[in-house]
Parts: C-alpha cells; sequence; structure tokens
C-alpha cells in the first residue's frame, strides 16, 4: 500500500511499531515516497538506532536511498492510500503487517491463476507478494459461504481492511445475469472492501489453451474446437464437461495451472479482446489490498 508518513512517528515513545514500518517499507512489502524534511527525519531516526548498536542494515540502505530521491522528488505522491500519524502508528502497523486476504472459492486452483496471470502480465510486485505469503488465499468452500466468510477475515483487521474477494460468474450466456450477483453484494453489504465476480463463466473459461495442451495432449480434437469457437460462445461453456470422457466427468487437473508451462500476455489475449483488460482490473483490485 502507498503510504503517507507523517514525520511526527519518529517522536514516538515505543520505537518498535516505527521500526516494523520502515522495515516494511525498506523490504517494499509497502511503498512511502516523502518529500524530503520527512526523509531526512527518517535517516536522522535511523541513525539514532545505528548509534545505539541496533543493526538494520537493509533499513540503512533504504534511508539513504530515501534521502536521495527525496532531493529530486519536486511533489508529494497524488494516490496515496494510507495516512499514518502518531495517534493511529500501531494498529496501522498492525494491520499492515498482517498478510493481505483474497477469498475465493478454491484456495488451489484460483490462487494458482491468479499467480499465473501475474507472471503472465508481467505484475511483479504481485508475484513477489505471493511468492513472499504477503497476499494470503483464504478458501471459500463454494460460493455459498463466501459472504460470510469474507465478513470473518474483515475481523482481523483494526484499521485497514485488506480483503476482496474474487467470485465465479456462474453464467451460462452473456445475457445471463450471474447467479453470483446477490452473493457479492451481500459480500460488500457485510463490509468487504472489494469484490470482483468473473464476466465469463468460471475460472477454466479464462485458461489458456496452452494449458490445456499441457494436461490434455490425448485430447487435442477437444482443444482445437475449443479454439475455433467465438469468445462469446466459449466464455460461457461447462469446460469441465469439455473434457468428459466414457459418460464421465473428468476430474479437473490440481494444479490447475502447471508452473512447466510458460504464459505470457499473448496467451490470454487469446482467449478474447476483453480478456486481459479484465485480468488486469482484477489484479488492479488485489493491488488495492496489498
Amino acid at each position: 500500500m502507498l503510504l503517507d508518513i507523517d514525520s511526527q512517528v519518529f517522536d514516538a515513545d515505543d520505537h518498535q511499531p516505527v521500526i516494523s514500518l520502515l522495515s516494511m517499507v525498506a523490504k517494499y512489502r509497502h511503498d512511502w515516497r516523502p518529500m524530503l524534511p520527512a526523509a531526512v527525519k527518517a535517516e536522522r531516526f535511523v541513525h539514532k538506532l545505528r548509534a545505539a548498536e541496533v543493526k538494520l542494515p537493509a533499513l540503512s540502505l533504504w534511508a539513504e536511498k530515501a534521502v536521495e530521491e527525496a532531493a529530486h522528488r519536486s511533489r508529494p505522491a497524488p494516490d496515496t492510500k494510507v495516512k499514518v500519524t502518531l495517534g493511529n502508528l500501531e494498529p496501522v502497523v498492525d494491520d499492515l503487517e498482517k498478510p493481505a486476504v483474497l477469498v475465493v472459492e478454491n484456495r488451489i486452483g484460483d490462487g494458482g491463476f491468479i499467480r499465473a496471470v501475474a507472471v503472465a502480465l508481467d505484475d511483479e510486485r504481485m508475484a513477489h507478494a505471493i511468492n513472499r505469503r504477503w497476499l494470503e488465499f483464504c478458501n471459500g468452500g463454494g460460493s455459498g459461504q463466501m459472504p460470510a466468510l469474507g465478513a470473518d477475515e474483515c475481523k482481523k483487521f483494526a484499521v485497514l481492511i485488506r480483503v476482496a474477494m474474487l467470485f465465479d460468474g456462474d453464467r451460462d450466456a452473456p445475457e445471463q445475469p450471474s447467479r453470483n450477483k446477490g452473493k457479492a453484494r451481500k459480500a460488500r453489504e457485510a463490509g468487504v472492501p472489494h469484490v470482483h465476480v468473473f464476466h465469463w463463466r468460471e475460472v477454466e473459461n479464462y485458461v489458456p489453451f496452452a494449458v490445456w495442451d499441457y494436461h490434455f495432449p490425448e485430447k487435442s480434437e477437444v482443444v482445437g474446437r475449443l479454439r475455433g469457437l467465438i469468445p462469446r460462445q466459449r466464455g460461457y461453456l461447462d469446460i469441465k464437461e469439455e473434457f468428459r470422457d466414457g459418460g464421465r466427468r473428468w476430474r479437473m487437473p490440481s494444479p490447475l495451472m502447471p508452473v512447466e508451462v510458460a504464459l505470457s500476455e499473448q496467451d490470454f489475449a487469446e482467449l478474447g479482446e476483453d480478456v486481459v483488460a479484465e485480468l488486469r482490473r482484477l489484479l488492479a483490485m488485489i493491488h488495492e489490498i496489498l
């Protein structure tokens, strides 16, 4: 999250939350782009720690760089998300130290999908946050319990509600309203600040063809047929049914998005002209809680 840290926090009686706050900034977990006076005060705070033989080398390097960058900054960051003051220092730092939470219907499938999208669309910050567990995928166990689960996850946070939610579209045609529309509304009413409902049927409809080629090499004719459909048709199919064999439903592979398949933006763009734009909106929503 982009922070606006009041320089008075460096006069706090308890140095621990200040150290924790600056350490998160130094690790690029959260952003602070101070103007020169605040950067100098932060550097002096770090210098005092060093003089007291508190060894935080990463913090020292960050403080020096922050002063250098601030000397060339002419105006504050316009899109600041969080104001950190002496009055709210401890609860805000406590919230910032917790992982952000994305509630999904299936933690392994949906979580792996978000990770693959972040890598393919060159969202290095998102991929790094996932790898460092700064973003946590919370398993909804299907969509029915998700509004209540989202409300419960919100209780983890005192000031900054760093929770978002992702629903499948659950629609059979583009004109049909999503069957999860009401659940998304309930989640927002329960306090979940960020909710995205997939435009297409479900996450499997956003899986690139290269992934299906990898999972089902013996089903090349099925993948070829899917490739031949226009997005308006393919986006609302039950993809799991397309891979059914011998009168029984095929079980979707787990993980859904194999790390062995290197995907690019073009792989997702191949699915339809609006797909990449929707996925970028989804990533932007998640950034709101990071």
